[in-house]
């Protein structure tokens, strides 16, 4: 989803130099101790994983921009080369769990600097000095060795295969290097050969045939360090090429069960090498046989169908096709190889059909080794190979006329065509001859997409072939070369008039593509294509440089503004590019797209096209979307909701002093073939919005209809133009309805529909007053959630039955419907009733008064939302009904009428004083938010952390530090029992600390105030609600705070207060409420003058209680409260009558018998 105003790569761009400035820094201290001046730097033995951790992180994320990383290249490896070589002689140390080894560490970061840049840069700042090739091959040895009693990480011998093969281009006779031997098992496989071999050479081939049949990224490394040790002069002289091809050919037989899958990769990997190697040319007729043979058409063994497998071997064909050619062409010994067999025929034939693989590896491996070829053959075979390309692009895909219908094609297929073509554009091998064909393809290819039965897309990967094909030919053909080609001689080129050359409409498409794709790759392809488009064709595009400024590579990113901003600013250059965009929006990516989004975008983009644009007339546009609704198919449903999206825009564009019949009666047909379409409301329909479309539209319609009604516009006869009798029905359907997506467009439906009935005189039908009551009243007493639109309706007309005036005796049965839905059964329905309230305050808003009695009952609903409650299985399901009462509360304060209701208003607000220190977050934020804009609370609210910080709280609860009237002091407490009795730990935390500093400084006779209104509270608690914990809770903490106890000397009542928290556990089966009252007691036996009775409570709770629980908590509570040592004898788990002996020795001692 688009919910970022930037996007990942410019967010790295932005990052980069952070990035690399820590990377720099903290690289060199983890792998190198810290020095003082003069001393020799000294490796760290071992790296701290977290340390090391740290460095991987920071170079991941360049993995989409890794040549932001070439700048630093030659300052960050440097030390971590030299860390490694510094490392080869130390001792190895036992290695704690936090740390690696200095080895392992060097390798995985120098891996992840290969995964991110590319093996072969990184490969080339290795150190490549021949006194280093014995000790990393020593290093390499002893791996293998730790590797039977350990399980060494991968990363490092591949580093270090990495590393030996670059070692391996040493100018010198590796005898000359080192002559020291390793013993070997006599019985090891490759024995015979290892005898023959000079020391040094012996030791690398063993270590090459050890990781080649490795399952890690060690075996392309070991297969590229064997290609580079045989094809040395001085081991060719051994003929170990020869030798290994020899015993590596047999293993690529298919029907060799002994063989592991990683077996026949390695010695693929190493003969595609070999193949690949002038020097060893003798030996590519052998293995071009043995792999034909091995992996032939018919073949259907696992290793066959292996991605892997198959891009390899696509490889080795590639590479002895191409050598086969070089030596040809030189008279090579492959000359007769060449002549005598049909190799090249079928390599190219193989790679023709790989192009259509199911796996992507081996299309773009084949799309590769095409190109590779064709640049190699003489011009006319060349011709012949990208034609053979050209003609399978049209085998599946019928063409009628000037459209090209993609519906049965492969895109599989395309996929390989496609990039094919585009590998031999960008090495220039295609004929100028054939551009013509291949933009025909490619433009093609640039709109290629195919929606599958569960309604997903296909084709992305095709597009972004094609813009790479036609950045290549950008890039590689000169003006003069492409200007030749007739731009309306293409087959998708149908609006193309003469004029316009082939640059300037692949410029047409790459826009398209840049502001309509639904991919951001795609869309930021054909960004870069454009540039180099106009870049490299001066004068060839018009308005190139402005055109490129405007569809920029970053200001594509996000699809929405894409095709709203950057395609209206394109079009704003000239009647080329305005005419395009109108007919994209039009089209698959536009009106036509597979989501909801994109097709919203795409009409407010019509929309603005058709009111800003010189280069179109409103009349064209209007036109041409009464042919699309007229034309579309009544199963397409999502286009028509664009269509029908894109009319309404219209009609809110159309400026009521420009409208004629002329305007009007398209719009009018246009809505009885969309509601056509509207045979039920399946869950097709629902999911494409087109009923919410729809109701858009209809309420446009209606608007613009009521003006054009008004001004005579339509003529004397203009309320028989009206289908009434069509817009009642289908608004009566939509009132039905419960989908927030057709209940948020409902009240401008109703209001515009009663605007038209009214001009009209006609009867108000599905909207009556009388009507939408009785059965919002009999819909609210169901369980089930239908007719949610009707209380919608009603809410949005109530002002408007009545000339926007509450006081008419006319509402106040409306008014009833709609309060009485706050008290209805289902919690769905108390919701839908706080918003149709809201709409009734809203619609009131410009009224100077509103009777008591209507007040009152709205007031009242409202105060009851705002006390909802609800918990079910979902959870505390209430909370949405009291986010719908606070806006709802936050409209009334605002609404002038209301403000001669003081009473009412003060519930209100107390319940908004309440709620802003409600535990759920997002309920005080809201509520926080109606605060800070109508009662006056001094405290930026912005998100959840701002409602969670000390500072918020300071200021919520500042008024109990000021005596305000008592029901802002009764509402701030209540909200404290909320979030300060049982909360998150955060607000738990921050609300407690924030209550407990005003009230330890509070005067005694203001503390006296506050805690008589907090037993007032508790007391109210026992009737209203069975969840008393949370005041239980709270007064615990004030009581361990010592709050309290500063009253002990006063007048306060601690009796009351006493017999409320009784009451509040009496009977109760609620452990944890008991528990916190049993928490409670421990503070009020501080007090003197209820001690007594305090101790009589929890002697009488430790003898009745059932629970063992609440028993040894008691029995924990009087001990702390007396230090009697008598009760850490018992056992408070057995019954009480066990230890009723002890009881009454206690309460005896302590005079409580």
């Amino acid at each position: 989803m688009e919910n970022s105003e930037e996007d990942d790569d410019l967010q790295l761009v932005k990052a980069s130099a952070t990035l690399l400035a820590e990377l720099e820094r903290d690289l060199p201290r983890t792998l190198w101790k810290p020095t003082k001046p003069g001393q020799a730097k000294r490796v760290h033995s071992q790296i701290r994983l977290r340390d090391l951790d740290h460095i991987i992180s920071l170079i991941e994320p360049f993995q989409g921009e890794p040549q932001l990383l070439d700048a630093k290249l030659k300052i960050l490896l440097p030390p971590i080369i030299d860390a490694y070589l510094a490392s080869l002689g130390q001792q190895h140390r036992q290695i704690s769990s936090k740390n690696t080894d200095i080895e392992t560490g060097v390798c995985c970061i120098l891996y992840n600097l290969c995964k991110v840049r590319g093996a072969k840069v990184i490969v080339g700042f290795l150190n490549n000095e021949p006194r280093y090739l014995e000790p990393i091959l020593a290093t390499l040895e002893r791996t293998i060795l730790a590797a039977e009693t350990s399980q060494p990480n991968w990363r490092v011998p591949y580093l270090l295969l990495l590393w030996l093969s670059h070692l391996l281009l040493t100018p010198f006779d590796l005898s000359s290097i080192s002559n020291r031997a390793v013993p070997f098992d006599s019985q090891h496989a490759h024995a015979p050969i290892l005898q023959s071999l000079p020391p040094l050479t012996a030791r690398v081939l063993r270590v090459g045939l050890h990781y080649l049949p490795s399952p890690t990224k060690a075996q392309d490394a070991a297969a590229a360090m064997l290609v580079r040790l045989v094809i040395r002069p001085d081991v060719q002289k051994l003929n170990l090429a020869n030798t290994l091809v020899k015993q590596t050919l047999p293993v690529l037989a298919s029907n060799s069960d002994l063989q592991t899958t990683y077996d026949v990769l390695g010695s693929l990997r190493f003969v595609a090498g070999v193949a690949s190697s002038a020097e060893l040319c003798h030996l590519v007729p052998e293995i071009y046989t043995s792999c034909r043979k091995a992996f032939d058409e018919d073949d259907s063994s696992s290793l066959s169908s292996n991605a892997v497998t198959k891009k390899i071997v696509v490889k080795v064909f590639r590479n002895v096709a191409i050598l086969s050619l070089r030596s040809a062409a030189t008279e090579g010994p492959l000359l007769s190889f060449l002549q005598t067999t049909d190799v090249l025929e079928s390599v190219i034939d193989y790679l023709l059909r790989s192009l259509a693989d199911k796996d992507t590896p081996v299309r773009y491996a084949a799309a590769k080794a095409i190109s590779s070829i064709v640049l190699e053959l003489e011009s006319e075979m060349s011709h012949q190979v990208i034609q053979a390309i050209l003609d399978t692009f049209k085998e599946d895909i019928p063409r009628f006329a000037t459209t090209v219908d993609l519906a049965t094609a492969n895109p599989l297929k395309w996929h390989g065509l496609t990039l094919a073509l585009a590998h031999c554009l960008f090495k220039r091998s295609a004929s100028v001859y054939q551009l013509p064909d291949i933009l025909d393809a490619l433009i093609s290819a640039l709109q290629f997409q195919q929606r599958t039965a569960t309604g997903s897309t296909l084709g992305t990967n095709v597009r972004d072939a094609a813009n790479f094909g036609i950045w290549s030919l950008a890039r590689r053909y000169t003006t003069a070369e492409l200007l030749p080609v007739k731009a309306n001689d293409l087959h998708a080129s149908v609006r193309i008039s003469a004029n316009v050359s082939i640059i300037q409409h692949l410029a047409t498409q790459l826009i398209l593509t840049a502001c309509l794709d639904p991919a951001g790759n795609i869309r930021r392809g054909a960004s870069a294509a454009l540039q180099e488009l106009v870049g490299r064709h001066p004068d060839q595009v018009h308005a190139g440089i402005a055109l490129v400024q405007i569809v920029d590579y970053q200001a594509v990113s996000l699809r929405s503004r894409a095709m709203i901003e950057v395609a209206n600013d394109a079009a704003t250059l000239g009647s080329v590019y305005s005419q395009a965009i109108l007919d994209g929006l039009f089209e698959w990516r536009g009106l036509g797209a597979a989501d909801v989004l994109s097709r919203e975008s795409a009409a407010t983009s019509v929309s603005r096209l058709s009111a800003s644009q010189s280069h179109l007339s409103g009349e064209a546009v209007l036109e041409k979307l009464s042919a699309a609704v007229q034309a579309c198919p009544m199963h397409e449903v999502e286009a028509f909701h664009g269509l029908s999206l894109t009319a309404a825009y219209l009609l809110r564009d159309t400026r009521p002093s420009s409208l004629s019949s002329a305007k009007v009666l398209p719009f009018l047909e246009m809505f009885k073939t969309v509601q056509a379409s509207l045979k039920d409301f399946s869950p097709r329909i629902l999911r494409a919005e087109l009923p919410a479309s729809l109701a858009t539209f209809l309420a446009e319609l209606c608007r613009i209809s009521a003006k054009a009604v008004q001004s005579n516009a339509l003529g004397d006869d203009s309320a028989q133009d009206l289908p009434l009798a069509d817009f009642d029905a289908i608004t009566e359907r939509l009132l039905w309805r419960k989908e927030e997506s057709i209940t948020k467009e409902i009240p401008n439906l109703a209001r515009s529909l009663l605007n038209v009935k009214r001009q009209t005189a006609s009867s108000l039908g599905c909207i009556g007053t009388q009507n939408l009551s009785n059965k919002v009243a009999a819909d609210g007493s169901k369980s089930t959630l239908h007719g949610v639109g009707r209380a919608i309706a009603l809410g949005a007309l109530i002002s408007s039955y009545e000339e926007q005036d509450l006081s008419s005796e006319e509402v106040k049965g409306p008014i009833s419907s709609l309060t009485g839905l706050m008290n209805a059964m289902n919690v769905d329905w108390r919701i839908v009733g706080a918003k149709a309230l809201q709409l009734v305050v809203e619609g009131s808003s410009a009224s100077d008064t509103v009777d008591a009695e209507s007040a009152g009952a709205i007031c009242e609903a409202i105060h009851c939302g705002l006390n909802d409650y609800t918990i079910d299985e979902r959870g505390d399901v209430g909370s949405l009904v009291r986010l719908k009462s606070i806006t709802c509360a936050w409209k009334i304060f605002e609404a002038q009428c209301f403000q001669h209701h003081d009473a009412k208003l003060s519930e209100l607000k107390a319940d908004i004083y309440r709620l802003s220190l409600e535990k759920l977050d997002r309920v005080r934020l809201l509520a926080a938010l109606c605060r800070r804009e109508c009662l006056g609370l001094d405290h930026s609210v912005t998100d959840t952390a701002g409602i969670s910080s000390s500072g918020y709280f300071r200021a919520a609860l500042l008024p109990l530090t000021t005596n305000p009237e008592s029901w802002i002091q009764k509402s701030l407490l209540e909200g404290c029992i909320s979030c300060a009795g049982v909360a998150g730990e955060t607000v738990l935390q921050v609300s407690r600390q924030i209550l407990t500093n005003y009230l330890s400084l509070a005067s005694l006779e203001h503390l006296h105030d506050q805690m008589t209104i907090y037993t007032a509270i508790l007391n109210e608690q026992l009737t209203a609600t069975p969840n008393t914990q949370p005041a239980l809770e709270l007064l615990a903490f004030l009581l361990d705070m010592h709050i309290l106890q500063r009253l002990s000397g006063s007048n306060f009542k601690f009796r009351n207060l006493l017999s409320a928290v009784q009451k509040a556990h009496h009977k109760s089966n609620d452990i944890p409420k008991i528990l916190a009252a049993v928490h409670v007691y421990i503070g009020l036996a501080d007090v003197p003058s209820i001690r007594v009775e305090v101790l009589k409570k929890l002697f009488a709770m430790l003898k009745t209680n059932p629970y063992p629980r609440v028993r040894i908590a008691v029995a924990e509570a009087l001990w702390a409260v007396t230090r009697e040592e008598q009760l850490k004898a018992c056992d408070w788990t057995k019954p009480a009558s066990q230890n009723v002996t002890v009881l009454d020795r206690l309460k005896a001692a302590f005079f409580l018998t």
